[in-house]
């Protein structure tokens, strides 16, 4: 059997194995363990690829930040941040669900997490904006979309493992993605203004004092503290992303047992057992992917995937169309670490040939994937919000289509104007 036809096996019966609900690290496995023996690979492959798709440095950012969101999300300072945000957007239309926006990208900074983001935020604000006559579906749906800026904005798991495979700068990454983040966030609050005239929602606030807006700072200190540790660290050259989530972490965790006095000796435990976890299964994904990545550049998968990519896409825009529908397809049904760790290596040498920068290219596949993250049916933000609102899966899917639809037009922006990702990393790092 050729190498060849050997792959598409491999690929069909993977396929297979997520139709059937298989978790996608067993999926992956599987199938990495039946490559090697129809290729008659020394059965050592299994266990040495596994080890060195995980035997980076770089990641172990991802249980310091997996820790950091668990820790925020425990010791509830997220209502500081909805109080802050709400005195200051609250005379706007809408102003309330801009505030929900501008909470998770502050909430994201520190944590890097979208669940954990709509989980923290989403659980106070939406039963606040229906009080304030939002409609349900407004409330659930600007909270799961905003929700999805915690893997854009630094820092991010995504980007890490990205930076990882392409062997690009972390940091680099981390300021492209702050560009994709505030382009985002500016886009869902237009959206919520616009949507807030329509359904006449009233106003919840007067414009904000000077008196009240130094109270709601002063209230939010110990919450804006985490993400000017963590980025202010990073981006000022005083350690390292990894570094950065370690010490984040430590800070949380005294914030919340002396600072705020929130957690316990119980919620402590049960921060280091989901992060354990947590980690553990993204660990084990990545370690599987790079399994089946490597079977199928033995089957020179990638060779024969460039080229005829390289026949289909003549010109860079054409390509950039094709890796969004491709990359928007994978991100609604497969996991984003596995995703990253199998398809990246595939199409970069491509974009390179097209003359795309790999930190653009890395910002597009990101953004791809968190769009999938309120994508149905695997979108992870919309388990959560279902979850914490009892609303079916279908509600919950209609709540987010007008925020998906700006979520495509900022990918689109993204996509074809490269300065939106480029330009932090040279005007912080050169």
């Amino acid at each position: 059997m050729s190498a060849e036809i050997i792959a598409l096996l491999l690929l069909v019966i993977f396929v297979g194995l997520i139709v059937i609900r298989v978790p996608i690290g067993f999926a992956l496995g599987m199938s990495g363990i039946l490559g090697i023996i129809l290729m008659d690979e020394s059965f050592m492959m299994f266990p040495q690829t596994l080890l060195s798709g995980i035997n980076n440095f770089a990641l172990m950012a991802i249980p310091f930040y997996v820790l950091l969101g668990m820790a925020l999300e425990k010791t509830n300072i997220s209502e500081s941040l909805i109080e802050l945000t709400d005195v200051i957007f609250g005379f706007l239309p809408g102003g309330m669900a801009i505030g929900t926006v501008i909470s998770s990208m502050l909430f994201a900074t520190a944590s890097g997490s979208g669940p954990a983001t709509v989980a923290a935020i989403g659980s106070i604000t939406i039963p606040q904006m229906e009080k304030r006559g939002y409609s349900k579906r407004f409330a659930v749906g600007s909270s799961a979309s905003a929700g999805a800026l915690g893997p854009i904005i630094p820092p991010s798991i995504p980007l890490i493992i990205y930076g990882v495979v392409a062997e690009e700068s972390i940091v680099r990454l981390f300021c492209a993605g702050l560009g994709a983040g505030l382009l985002f966030a500016f886009l869902l609050s237009v959206l919520c203004a616009f949507k807030a005239k329509m359904e006449h929602v009233p106003r919840s606030q007067e414009r904000p004092t000077i008196r009240r807006l130094f109270n709601a700072i002063w209230q939010a200190k110990v919450a804006l503290a985490a993400p000017v540790i963590v980025l202010g660290g990073i981006y000022g050259g005083i350690f390292t992303p990894t570094e950065a989530g370690a010490i984040g972490s430590i800070y949380v965790l005294f914030a919340g047992f002396f600072l705020t006095r929130t957690l316990t000796l119980k919620d402590l435990y049960d921060c280091f057992a989901r992060t354990a976890k947590t980690s553990a299964m993204i660990m084990f994904v990545i370690a599987a992917a790079y399994l089946f990545a490597w079977l199928m550049s033995a089957a020179r998968v990638p060779h024969y995937a460039a080229e005829s990519m390289l026949m289909i896409a003549h010109n860079k825009i054409i390509f950039l169309l094709l890796v969004n529908l491709l990359f928007l397809f994978i991100g609604s049904v497969l996991d984003t670490p596995a995703a990253i760790v199998i398809i990246v290596p595939i199409l970069l040498p491509v974009a390179q040939e097209f003359a795309i920068h790999p930190i653009h290219f890395g910002t597009v596949v990101v953004v791809n994937f968190v769009i999938g993250y309120i994508t149905a049916p695997f979108g992870y933000n919309l388990f959560v919000a279902e979850s914490i609102t009892n609303m079916s899966m279908e509600e919950v899917t209609i709540s987010v289509i007008p925020f998906l639809l700006v979520a495509l037009l900022g990918l689109g922006l993204i996509t074809f104007i490269p300065q939106i990702s480029l330009f932090f990393p040279k005007l912080i790092m050169g």
